[in-house]
C-alpha cells in the first residue's frame, strides 16, 4: 500500500512521512495506558455512542460498514458489461482445452518414461 504514512514505531514515539514525504515524530503520551482510550472517551462523552455516524470513514471506524466504493468506479461498469455480452469469453471457458493439453502431456511424459525404462532394462 502506498503511500505508507507510518514508517516506525516504538513504545515512546511513532515516526511519520506526511504527503509531502516530510519524516517527523511524535512521542507517544507519557501517562497513557494501552487499551483505556476507550473507556476514557466515554468517561469524558458518554453519549457519544448515540451520536455516531454511519457515514464515510466513520461507518468503517464503528463497523457499520466494510468499505467504500467511490460512485464512478468503473470496474463495476465492465464487469456488468462483460456479463451480459454473449461474446465474452473466461478462462472458465477454457478449461475443457487446458484438461486435454494436460493429458496429451501426462501421456507424453509416460510414453517417454516407458521408452527409457525399456532401453535400461535391453542395457
Amino acid at each position: 500500500m502506498q503511500p505508507n504514512y507510518l514508517i516506525s514505531q516504538s513504545a515512546d514515539k511513532v515516526v511519520l512521512r506526511n504527503f509531502e514525504g516530510v519524516i517527523t515524530s511524535y512521542p507517544e503520551p507519557q501517562n497513557y495506558i494501552p487499551g483505556t482510550a476507550e473507556g476514557y472517551f466515554k468517561g469524558v462523552y458518554p453519549d457519544y455512542e448515540k451520536y455516531q455516524s454511519n457515514v464515510g470513514i466513520s461507518a468503517i471506524m464503528n463497523n457499520s460498514k466494510f468499505n467504500l466504493i467511490p460512485e464512478d468506479l468503473h470496474r463495476l461498469d465492465r464487469r456488468q458489461k462483460y456479463q451480459k455480452d454473449p461474446q465474452h469469453s473466461s478462462l472458465k471457458d477454457k478449461r475443457e482445452k487446458r484438461d486435454e493439453l494436460k493429458e496429451k502431456k501426462f501421456k507424453a511424459q509416460q510414453k517417454s518414461i516407458d521408452i527409457e525404462d525399456q532401453e535400461n532394462k535391453s542395457e
